[in-house]
């Protein structure tokens, strides 16, 4: 059978594992909520989306594919208090001169992909950003050598619940750092 009338048959619920085979780049997902024809998900790389269920672009993964921390912290979370952003900062390349920052990238090649700073925050990132540099609660990197917001690394996932936000900062740093940027995340 086609492997479309697959998708077009599959019964979208929520809680399901799935992915969207038109974004791989997202990974994995979990179904938060399904409404007639539409279903929020929140995938591992790709965020929080809305699709139509009308259109085949969700596919259900076995039950081993699906598992993650993050995503099973996804499906148990209240989305309805989503206050937190995440954020990711350029910083300028003179931070490999750091030591704790370039023993936390150990392999990294300096110039090759930018060097960011990961947070989390309640405020919004611009606010926060001007607030690390303006010293306010800042990280001594970001104060140091922070350059601007990289909105497209993050605006994806915003806005998450505070606990899920915690363990999504985690695991955007390593997303980062496996796809080769210099990244440092308290």
């Amino acid at each position: 059978m086609p492997r479309r009338e697959v998708l077009q048959r599959m019964q979208v619920t929520r809680n399901a594992r799935v992915v969207n085979p038109l974004k791989p780049e997202w990974g994995p997902g979990i179904v938060l909520a399904v409404d007639g024809t539409r279903a929020t998900a929140f995938f591992l790389r790709g965020g929080k989306r809305i699709l139509d269920t009308t259109i085949p672009t969700l596919i259900p993964l076995l039950k081993y594919e699906g598992k993650h921390p993050a995503l099973e912290l996804a499906g148990q979370v209240d989305w309805d208090n989503a206050h937190e952003n995440l954020y990711v900062i350029e910083l300028r390349s003179e931070v490999f001169n750091e030591r704790k920052f370039l023993e936390a990238n150990r392999g990294d090649v300096p110039g090759v992909r930018p060097c960011v700073y990961v947070g989390m925050t309640g405020l919004t990132p611009e606010d926060r950003l001007k607030a690390h540099l303006s010293g306010t609660h800042s990280a001594r990197f970001v104060r140091k050598y922070g350059l601007r917001l990289l909105p497209d690394l993050y605006k994806h996932f915003n806005p998450m619940p505070y606990v899920l936000a915690q363990r999504m900062e985690v695991e955007l740093a390593s997303q980062l750092r496996a796809e080769g940027y210099g990244v440092w995340q308290n």
